[in-house]
């Protein structure tokens, strides 16, 4: 479905069961005409042939033969092109539509200034002096104006969340118990997100309680997984160091995917552990010794010296570290404009330095730009501390 009033259908292999195209495309108006849609049919080799001509011709139903596609639309006025802007023939096809179709009106407007009035006139242009004067975009709607197709027929994937659930006939406490049910619902997630060709980056279990409430975890993953025996013990570990206060009617677990993780050690570098052991790892531990005591430690935004908070441990960053640093070997130049330490004599003014007199040849100059103080003794700004340095 390419808009809300086109349609296009990939009918390659349909011969045998139908003969001949415009059998197909007979039938095609006659199961639209029982379902109370009126509808022009065009079937071509190329996607761009077929929605000009269904557009631009007042035909029913058209059949156009394959190598015949610019001849057919070369009549087609200039304007037509329009239709086909939400294609994705740009080279990005992230492009908003909105900026496909000003990029497709300013095109037609210039070949209009030209004296360009149909798709043929469009075709009939030398493509190296096109391509000189508007470089890659100018030749992709002159192809669009032959009919050529550069892209492949891909269906978008269905936006569907991958998610599985399960009731219970009886209220579930232990672990053991709640273990059992969660392999096969995680397995049938790992097949979901296996033929998807993603993996899980955060999964999302939810616990309908007996008191009639949501009891929601989140399990963030250090990377994306995408075997169910690994997620399965990671899920039971994080449960079981937050349990849930009562017993569990339904389950609901929702993964939020990512792209797989394509794993390559290097020949003259020592093996990693792998992801999956060391998120089990760090699960483990988190439960001995609290999840707030197990991470990276990270720089704390605070003038407090040895000063750090703990943020989740995530491996790629420091093999990405490791890695500058060690491209980083070439030597270091270092300039400094006094070699020796100076004793200087700072006269301030309103708390402000205003000059400062030193030795060496320095001599007693004016202070054009200063900045700090600069706090060393940490959260200054709270009342408890009495002292500030």
């Amino acid at each position: 479905m390419v808009d809300a009033r086109t349609v296009v259908l990939d009918v390659t292999g349909l011969r045998g069961m139908w003969g001949s195209p415009r059998a197909f495309g007979a039938a095609v108006q006659r199961k639209a005409i029982e379902q109370g849609i009126h509808c022009r049919v065009a079937l071509a080799a190329t996607r761009i042939a077929a929605v000009l001509s269904v557009y631009g011709r007042t035909d029913a139903l058209t059949v156009i033969k394959p190598g015949r596609e610019a001849t057919t639309i070369a009549t087609l006025p200039l304007d037509i092109l329009t239709r086909v802007a939400n294609f994705g023939l740009q080279r990005n096809a992230a492009i908003p539509l909105e900026v496909r179709n000003r990029n497709v009106s300013r095109m037609i407007n210039i070949f209009k200034r030209w004296g360009l009035a149909t798709l043929g006139d469009v075709a009939a242009l030398p493509r190296d002096a096109l391509f000189s004067r508007f470089g890659t975009e100018g030749v992709m709607w002159q192809k669009c104006a032959c009919g050529e197709e550069s892209q492949l027929l891909i269906p978008t994937p269905e936006n569907r969340p991958f998610e599985v659930a399960l009731d219970f006939e009886w209220p579930v406490e232990g672990f053991e118990t709640l273990a059992s049910g969660l392999r096969p619902m995680l397995e049938s997630l790992v097949l979901q997100l296996s033929q998807a060709g993603v993996a899980a980056a955060v999964l999302i279990v939810r616990l309908w309680l007996v008191t009639r409430v949501w009891y929601t975890r989140t399990l963030q993953l250090p990377a994306p997984i995408c075997d169910s025996r690994m997620l399965c013990t990671l899920l039971v570990l994080n449960l079981k160091s937050h349990p849930p206060p009562a017993g569990i009617d339904r389950v609901v677990v929702t993964a939020i995917p990512a792209p797989s993780r394509i794993t390559q050690f290097s020949l003259f570098e020592k093996a990693v552990p792998s992801i999956e052991q060391l998120s089990t790892l760090l699960a483990r531990l988190k439960i001995l010794m609290g999840s707030e005591r197990c991470g990276t430690p990270v720089l704390s935004e605070t003038h407090h010296p040895n000063a750090f908070d703990v943020g989740p441990f995530d491996p790629t960053m420091s093999s990405a570290i490791h890695l500058e640093a060690a491209e980083e070997t070439g030597p270091i130049a270092i300039s400094r404009r006094f070699h020796l330490p100076l004793v200087a004599q700072v006269t301030v003014d309103c708390g402000c330095p205003v000059l400062v007199s030193a030795s060496g040849g320095i001599g007693r100059r004016s202070v054009e730009r200063c900045a700090g103080p600069w706090r060393s003794s940490g959260h200054w700004w709270e009342q408890t501390q009495s002292v500030d340095q």
